[in-house]
């Protein structure tokens, strides 16, 4: 009887940890109003049962709530909360979709459907890091969030099931506050860019 007395306890004191985590987490994240990141980027598919890397390179972040500014080396992203500009240097090119709460690439929204789906169930421990992973069905995406020991997030990864694609951020560096970035389009900027509203 001691064994099974043993893992009840065990089991017990797990969900009470985990539970403590969850909180953790909740209370570190849920306050921050805008961010500032550094990352490398990784985009993924699977052909013939091999990973096979699309893309890799490195990109900066800063936003507030809708408002963001992703810089890369061959594109840049602008959303004004109200438009989405998607700015091709290779070929000055800038495409503009309406921005939409299910953005995937707005950080406020990924951290606030994280935080409002985060149970200790969902809690997975590893050696030296804790993973997170849920799904949203409306963008039927599976997102994995990657934390350290002190809940930092040290990595992400989004996988597309319709395409079979994913996409992996190692965050190099990631400032929260309640800074207020005055974010938006700068036509001036891109003088000889084709506007391609979409």
């Amino acid at each position: 009887m001691s064994k099974y007395y043993c893992l009840f306890f065990s089991l017990f004191f797990l969900s009470i940890s985990s539970q403590n985590d969850v909180e953790y987490i909740k209370k570190k994240y849920s306050s921050f109003n805008s961010y500032d990141l550094s990352y490398d980027l990784i985009v993924h598919t699977n052909k013939e049962n091999e990973d096979v890397i699309i893309m890799e390179e490195s990109g900066t972040m800063f936003g507030n709530s809708s408002s963001y500014f992703i810089k890369h080396k061959n594109m840049d992203i602008i959303s004004d909360g109200e438009k989405i500009y998607n700015i091709i240097h290779e070929i000055k090119e800038i495409n503009i979709i309406d921005y939409s709460e299910n953005n995937q690439w707005n950080p406020i929204n990924i951290f606030k459907t994280f935080l409002d789906k985060i149970n200790s169930s969902l809690l997975k421990y590893e050696e030296d890091y804790i993973s997170i992973n849920f799904f949203l069905e409306e963008l039927n995406r599976n997102y994995t969030f990657f934390l350290d020991k002190n809940y930092n997030i040290f990595k992400l990864r989004m996988k597309n099931n319709e395409s079979n694609s994913s996409t992996t951020i190692l965050i190099n560096d990631i400032f929260f506050s309640n800074k207020i970035y005055d974010i938006g389009f700068d036509r001036s900027a891109y003088k000889d860019y084709f506007l391609n509203n979409l």
